[in-house]
């Protein structure tokens, strides 16, 4: 919703202190999840114009943006918007339990991978917040809506 940018002074005390921010990758997760819902509600839905949002939406939401995926399609639905939070969970507690940090502020997604010290569970944890958000949105369903 854009309130993560009020960790931005955390953020920059966390690049003082250690040198290394592991909150971000954490809170990375939940654009991610934001992506595999968005994905589970693409496969589901009968609607067009549904569909046209969100596959106009999911590459910049890949790339970390995810606003236009919550506001065009997961807060608008509902249960989306909580799988997506699911998704965003899982993704968090494996960057947090790898003690995943980068060297950055102010990206997210994909391209956080390049400034991670590793990659590998970075990328691992993307994924995996990609797939319980669509699993959590695929389960939990949603109405949908009406051309």
């Amino acid at each position: 919703l854009g309130l993560h940018q009020v960790f931005t002074p955390i953020h920059a005390e966390l690049f003082v202190r250690y040198g290394i921010n592991i909150l971000l990758p954490v809170m990375a997760m939940a654009g991610a999840g934001q992506v595999g819902a968005a994905a589970a509600v693409y496969m589901k839905t009968k609607n067009a114009f549904l569909k046209k949002t969100v596959a106009s939406a999911l590459p910049v939401g890949i790339l970390g943006i995810g606003e236009p995926l919550i506001y065009g399609v997961t807060l608008p639905l509902g249960r989306p918007f909580v799988g997506a939070c699911i998704g965003g969970a899982f993704g968090g507690a494996l960057q947090a339990s790898a003690v995943v940090g980068v060297s950055t502020m102010g990206i997210s997604g994909l391209p956080l991978a390049a400034v991670s010290n590793n990659i590998g569970i970075y990328l691992l944890g993307l994924v995996t917040a990609y797939i319980a958000g669509f699993i959590a949105t695929w389960l939990l369903g949603f109405e949908d809506p009406e051309e």
